[in-house]
């Protein structure tokens, strides 16, 4: 297992990762979609993900505007809200680790609601829009 964590510089590190970290950038909301896809293709698009951020006030990295996972599949969600994303609504991300194991990354998230809590999700890939 290789893990990644913000504000470490390494050749490892995936070229769309924040790499100076998110702290206190405001979750505004987290959507999520089935996709339609090919089941002939040896790795389909099956769903995504998407994290959508205010980053403006953020400590380090201010350009990250959404987080796009795909192939997600949701491991821990802590949040009173609990499902897929929901709690991290209106939330601030506090921190963060990647890391990859068993052929996929795997992306734990700090956030501060109303109390602390860790959402982890497993993806295969991702995309990051910038401003």
């Amino acid at each position: 297992m290789r893990a990644f964590r913000s504000g470490v510089d390494s050749d490892e590190i995936p070229l769309w990762y924040w790499v100076r970290g998110l702290h206190d950038a405001l979750v505004l909301g987290v959507e999520t979609q089935e996709l339609p896809y090919d089941v002939t293709e040896r790795k389909p698009v099956r769903n995504c993900m998407t994290i959508r951020l205010d980053t403006t006030e953020a400590l380090f990295d201010t350009t990250v505007s959404a987080i796009r996972l795909f192939n997600y599949k949701v491991l821990r969600d802590e949040s009173e809200a609990g499902g897929y994303g929901e709690g991290l609504k209106d939330c601030y991300w506090m921190q963060d680790r990647l890391r990859f194991e068993n052929g996929k990354f795997v992306l734990d998230i700090t956030a501060l609601g109303e109390n602390d809590f860790c959402y982890s999700v497993r993806f295969d890939f991702a995309e990051v829009e910038r401003k």
